[in-house]
């Protein structure tokens, strides 16, 4: 596959399902707005005491989605990490989140404007979550570090900031680019380690890796223990999961 290869299929795919021929593209809005503005990070504490973070990556009038990572590494909760898509009515929000593992649940509550939300767990009922914004962090001035991502036959540098932008119970999340697609990289203090790659507005790829660290960029060569991709239909309102692989190497 060309370089270009994977955002090309995707947007071929976007069309198909989107059932459309012509241009049916809203430029995200900027500033406040109900849901957070894309690229806001809020946070919530879970009943055991872990921090579950909530990626806005998309807000339009087409679609609210994003992505999300809990800091346990035991119990219930451990590594939960996936991606969402919701809708807004008023201030009352929806959210249908699938985790990586396969399973799913549904968050729903209220919006504080962009300031942030409210919301239960259908997995956590009678717990209302009380989810803040995250402030970016200020730059540091910081290094760059990079190393080879091949995702299904796509292959290029996948450079991040070293500086954290975020950092809790032990989950430390860092920001950058693949491919000029937006990426998040989630670590934990075990090891394991949750790759987001922000395709478009309607597809979020998702790699797991059992162990790696910023620290193994430059020596260690791992492939995905699982990889998979979700694409949402604006127009069937179903999310499809395809499966993905992923490899790193220096």
């Amino acid at each position: 596959m060309s370089k270009y290869g994977l955002p090309s299929v995707i947007a071929s795919l976007f069309i198909v399902l989107s059932g459309c021929g012509g241009s049916n593209s809203v430029s995200s809005q900027s500033g406040a707005q109900v849901g957070g503005a894309s690229l806001s990070q809020f946070q919530a504490t879970l009943p055991d005491g872990s921090v579950m973070e909530l990626e806005i990556l998309a807000n339009d009038n087409l679609n609210w989605s994003g992505d999300y990572a809990v800091s346990a590494e035991t119990g219930p909760y451990a590594h939960q990490d996936g991606s969402f898509n919701g809708s807004k009515n008023g201030e009352s929000v929806t959210l249908s989140c699938d985790n990586d593992d396969g399973t799913s649940f549904t968050m729903t509550g209220t919006a504080n404007g962009d300031n942030g939300f409210q919301l239960t767990r259908s997995d956590i009922p009678g717990t209302v979550l009380n989810f803040t914004p995250v402030a970016p962090p200020k730059r540091k001035g910081l290094a760059d570090v990079s190393f080879n991502l091949n995702v299904t036959g796509t292959s290029g540098r996948c450079v991040l900031s070293d500086q954290a932008y975020s950092s809790s119970n032990g989950l430390t999340e860092y920001r950058g680019t693949w491919q000029g697609l937006k990426v998040t990289f989630w670590a934990y203090n075990s090891g394991y380690a949750n790759i987001v790659i922000y395709v478009n507005d309607f597809a979020i790829d998702s790699l797991n890796f059992s162990a790696y660290r910023l620290s193994d960029f430059s020596t260690v060569s791992k492939n995905s223990s699982s990889a998979y991709m979700n694409v949402y239909s604006p127009v069937t309102k179903v999310i499809l999961k395809f499966g993905t692989v992923g490899a790193a190497s220096p």
